[in-house]
């Protein structure tokens, strides 16, 4: 008969890991040694009742190998980053939807792509991140469009987005020209440039509580020194268009729900803010 002998410092051997393979320097000299065996036994083999012994003890020592084997070659662990979800609250995902048009088509949006009112399915938004799909939904008649988020607004209250031309005409929203709607992310974006095609990692969030939009800049520049006394940092954006924009903003919150926090202390002090996002 045929026996195999595992010794028990060859399983237990403490300093093995689960991603290590020393055991198969051992298992391999035994597969040999047990074929060896095999044939010298075979070759000996007369009576059906040796036979029937050999067939067994083949069998179990198969089995033993078979064992060792899997067990030198555990899965090795790998460590999986889950991607953090965008931050949003219900107010930006709901609300009136609105659409822009001249004179900003072929002008630079907030993420530096030319702004395409007649061709391209975009929108503005405040918080999602550029490069972010959304589908819009008009509540009113059910009609939905799919578009990416490469610019900033509105800074309207009640809206959530701002859409081309081209997004407003497959919902049915250019007659009314506001409509409730609903936001669905579909995709995740980041913070991409037009510069920088190659596909990089969401980017931390950064986010501002906007509280004026002037055309006269010392206007901008008055209500900044005022802010000033009190918050920090207070900073002035100048945002060419049909006519340009002085836009104050109000700090540099690193999560959405500390920038909706100073959002309500300034609507104390009679000001209209929205919270935007930076990048």
């Amino acid at each position: 008969m045929l026996w195999v002998r595992v010794t028990k410092k060859v399983v237990n051997s403490p300093k093995r890991t689960c991603c290590e393979r020393p055991p198969l320097a051992i298992v391999n000299p035994m597969i040999k040694v047990a074929m060896k065996q095999t044939i010298e036994t075979n070759a000996a083999v007369s009576s059906p009742k040796t036979m029937r012994d050999f067939t067994a003890t083949q069998r179990l020592s198969l089995l033993i190998c078979a064992v060792l084997f899997v067990s030198a070659c555990g899965q090795r662990k790998v460590r999986v980053s889950i991607p953090q979800p965008v931050p949003v609250t219900s107010g930006d995902l709901e609300g009136l939807a609105s659409y822009y048009a001249e004179p900003y088509h072929g002008r630079k949006t907030a993420s530096g792509e030319i702004f395409d009112t007649y061709q391209g399915l975009t929108a503005a938004h405040r918080t999602l991140p550029f490069n972010t799909v959304v589908r819009v939904t008009n509540k009113k008649n059910g009609r939905e469009v799919d578009v990416k988020i490469n610019d900033r607004g509105p800074f309207v209250e009640g809206r959530v987005i701002d859409l081309s031309l081209r997004a407003a005409r497959q919902i049915d929203l250019v007659r009314p020209g506001v409509a409730p709607v609903k936001l669905t992310i579909l995709k995740e974006g980041n913070i991409q440039t037009v510069a920088a095609r190659t596909p990089v990692a969401p980017a931390k969030a950064m986010f501002a509580v906007q509280v004026g939009a002037f055309e006269n800049s010392r206007a901008a520049e008055d209500l900044k020194q005022k802010l000033e006394k009190k918050y920090s940092p207070v900073t002035v954006q100048e945002f060419a268009g049909a006519k340009t924009l002085y836009r104050v903003r109000i700090g540099e919150q690193p999560d959405l729900q500390s920038a909706e926090k100073l959002a309500s202390e300034l609507k104390k002090e009679s000001l209209q803010p929205f919270v935007v996002r930076m990048n």
